[in-house]
């Protein structure tokens, strides 16, 4: 999920450590990649040839700013790493959140692949959780009063993975009906 991260990230521009750990926390998530990962990983890009590093002129502090460029090979590797299937788990909402900010750089076909994709896990926790609802209703375990709170906090989950659904309906049938070369190269 980190390299698709970084290799989007310079799809869009160079781009230093810093400013890669500062991104992704805009892209919404509380997560941030910390510099025990991230410069590991940058190193280990580098090192197969997906990324390119120079050296800018010092700053302040007197060491040179280390700049990361996307190299050819690094943009084929992102398109394969996008065009991978969304797994599903705990990271989807997240994995589908840093495909979606990169989705200008691959096919309609690509983008719609991974809206599906997210649709059918949100409809697979929407069915977990219905399932969990009626053997709670069934059983009627004690007390009472813990298993009607229980039942509302699954209600919440219900009316979300609901909410979650049709906005990725409405995401797909956008992404259908839009130009399909709308991908930029």
């Amino acid at each position: 999920m980190y390299e698709l991260f970084v290799l989007g990230e310079l799809r869009t521009g160079d781009k230093h450590g810093y400013m890669l750990q500062e991104v992704l926390m805009r892209i919404g998530t509380a997560r941030k990649i910390s510099s025990g990962t991230l410069y590991p990983l940058l190193s280990r890009l580098t090192e197969e040839g997906l990324i390119h590093l120079h050296l800018e002129e010092e700053t302040e502090g007197g060491r040179a700013k280390k700049i990361y460029t996307l190299a050819e090979a690094g943009k084929v590797r992102f398109a394969g790493l996008m065009a991978e299937p969304l797994a599903h788990g705990p990271d989807a909402e997240l994995l589908l959140r840093i495909k979606m900010v990169y989705f200008r750089y691959v096919p309609k076909t690509v983008r719609i692949a991974c809206l599906t994709q997210y649709l059918d896990y949100l409809r697979g926790q929407y069915d977990y959780v219905a399932r969990f609802e009626r053997q709670l209703i069934a059983a009627k375990p004690e007390p009472e009063i813990q298993r009607i709170q229980l039942l509302r906090t699954l209600d919440h989950r219900k009316h979300m993975g609901e909410a979650d659904m049709a906005w990725v309906r409405a995401e797909i049938a956008r992404v259908e009906a839009s130009d399909p070369d709308e991908a930029q190269g």
